[in-house]
């Protein structure tokens, strides 16, 4: 299921867990803390923003599509050899309409040869529409370069991104 080498094994330089009732004004906040606490560690700007980019787009979709008291939130900050790794994981409770229509989005993005041609094919069939646009996970692969992964348990719906953050860590 991961794209990344043993994830796991080294110790983490930032390791976050989070169970919360999800409210749209704790996306802000979060992404905040997010950033405060992977700055210090993440060399270069734009694997910060890639980071941070894939988090909340992750954040957004616990919000948005929820059912039920309780989503978890789970960030693995980590140094390896080959820079510095970053897993994502969300887990929240989805009605089976929402399941349906995630398990078909994911499963077309996971088919595709090319994420950035398939959210830019996305995009286009997505504007005139004005219920949801289905972009907020294409962007992971598309814009933060990070490989996404689900897995469903009942209606649980289980996301996880995972990539680079950047080719070193800052000192």
């Amino acid at each position: 299921m991961t794209a990344v080498d043993n994830v796991d094994d080294s110790p983490a330089l930032v390791s976050l867990t989070l169970s919360f009732r999800p409210q749209a004004t704790q996306i802000g906040p979060l992404r905040t803390l997010l950033a405060d606490l992977c700055k210090p560690h993440v060399a270069d700007a734009d694997g910060l923003s890639r980071l941070l980019l894939a988090a909340h787009e992750l954040l957004e979709n616990i919000v948005k599509y929820s059912v039920g008291e309780v989503a978890e939130f789970h960030l693995r900050l980590e140094a390896k050899a080959t820079g510095l790794l970053v897993r994502l994981r969300t887990k929240n409770r989805a009605a089976p309409e929402r399941m349906a229509d995630a398990r078909w989005r994911l499963d077309a993005l996971a088919a595709a040869r090319d994420p950035i041609a398939h959210y830019d094919e996305l995009i286009r069939e997505s504007a005139g529409r004005r219920d949801v646009s289905g972009l907020g996970l294409a962007r992971i692969p598309a814009e933060s370069e990070m490989a996404l992964f689900y897995a469903t348990e009942q209606d649980w719906l289980i996301l996880t991104a995972e990539g680079k953050a950047s080719e070193r860590v800052s000192q």
